[in-house]
């Protein structure tokens, strides 16, 4: 099975994580079309040919939660989305130290660059619901 497929199904599948349609558009989108696929051959072809590195590490809910641990290897955006009056994120390293305080006042997305690797946690406290999702830059030139 290729990478990024097995990829997505660990993400869609692992409790605490979020379902395929929370994963980035592009690739919710194409894991449907592909699913509606009837032919082996077609199949595999439309899933190898979603795009490498579209999944994302996504959390969703509503006001305080702190996610389970992750990993990341490279530089990683760390996105955020808040759908009432106040959010508040804590990036926090492998001992529950504070990286980095992030807030999102009022209805809105923002985003911070997690350039070292290592071993995250996110705390996030809210007074309604939100969305948190890691994705990989885009290389600069």
């Amino acid at each position: 099975m290729p990478r990024r497929l097995v990829s997505a199904a660990l993400l869609a599948c692992v409790p605490g994580m979020a379902p395929a349609s929370d994963l980035a558009p592009d690739l919710a989108g194409g894991l449907r079309a592909c699913r509606t696929l009837t032919a082996a051959a077609a199949r595999l072809a439309c899933y190898d040919a979603l795009p490498a590195g579209a999944a994302t590490l996504t959390f969703s809910g509503h006001g305080s939660h702190i996610t389970p641990g992750f990993q990341i290897d490279q530089p990683q955006r760390l996105r955020f989305e808040n759908t009432d009056a106040v959010m508040v994120i804590y990036l926090l390293d492998a001992a529950g130290a504070v990286v980095q305080n992030l807030h999102q006042g009022g209805v809105g997305t923002g985003a911070f660059l997690i350039d070292e690797p290592g071993q995250y946690r996110v705390q996030i406290n809210a007074t309604g619901g939100w969305r948190i999702w890691l994705e990989t830059p885009e290389p600069p030139g």
